[in-house]
């Protein structure tokens, strides 16, 4: 497998913003408010490589590790920026009074995994059983890590008519055995502990060989520790028994 790039974050102005909500109705409101910035990185992205990353404030009452996850509020905002360049995706959280937006050209990282657990693998596509068997291959590369605050990053390769985007929950549901999943009644199998990535980034390339199938590289630190839930690491091997 051939490797993968990696871009640095967007060069730009920030756009402060009001706390984001929780839910896709706030999506809108932050739209009309950034129009304009839009307008320029939509016609940027006709002739170059974008990035954005957004910086979340959430209150001092709310808990950074558990609930809030980046990838819910970062794939929403992608879609509707609609940006055909768009190469890179990045968002942190952390507590405070205001969240910031960032659009702009990127480059490409020539950063070295320090302190990263890395591993590789492929979906066929984004099923059920792609997902199992993605986590099993992750799971065979990197060890489960104890609760704290981490940071998670996904260099994707995609076929060229396949949207990336629609890619990174099936993607980060997967990683059972990366994030674990709270051992408690009811729990489905993709329940996994996605709010303790306090940092998420996403990369993008093309490959047109690929067809539906999708590459991964991913990266997984832990950067603190903490009290928390007991978690299940479990992942079901391809012929559906635990591993």
């Amino acid at each position: 497998m051939p490797e993968f790039t990696r871009y640095a974050p967007p060069a730009g102005s920030f756009i402060r913003s009001s706390q984001l909500g929780t839910t896709r109705q706030w999506v809108e409101p932050f739209m009309a408010q950034i129009a304009p910035y839009l307008a320029t990185a939509r016609q940027q992205s006709t002739y170059m490589p974008l990035g954005v990353h957004v910086g979340v404030a959430l209150g001092e009452h709310e808990d950074l590790l558990s609930g809030n996850p980046l990838v819910s509020l970062l794939e929403p905002l992608a879609i509707a920026f609609q940006l055909p360049n768009l190469r890179y995706v990045s968002g942190t959280k952390a507590h405070g009074d205001t969240c910031t937006l960032c659009i702009g050209p990127v480059g490409v990282s020539d950063g070295e995994p320090h302190l990263w657990r890395s591993a590789r693998g492929r979906c066929a596509d984004v099923s059920v059983k792609a997902q199992r068997d993605f986590g099993y291959q992750i799971a065979t590369q990197i060890p489960p890590s104890r609760w704290g605050p981490s940071h998670l990053d996904l260099a994707i390769r995609t076929g060229l008519m396949r949207d990336w985007i629609v890619t990174w929950r099936p993607l980060v549901d997967s990683l059972v055995a990366v994030l674990g999943r709270r051992r408690e009644p009811g729990r489905r199998e993709f329940d996994v502990e996605d709010g303790r990535v306090v940092s998420l980034a996403l990369h993008h390339e093309v490959d047109v060989t690929l067809g539906n199938a999708v590459d991964v590289d991913v990266r997984f630190r832990l950067v603190g520790r903490a009290d928390g839930p007991a978690l299940d690491y479990a992942v079901k091997s391809p012929a559906g028994s635990p591993a």
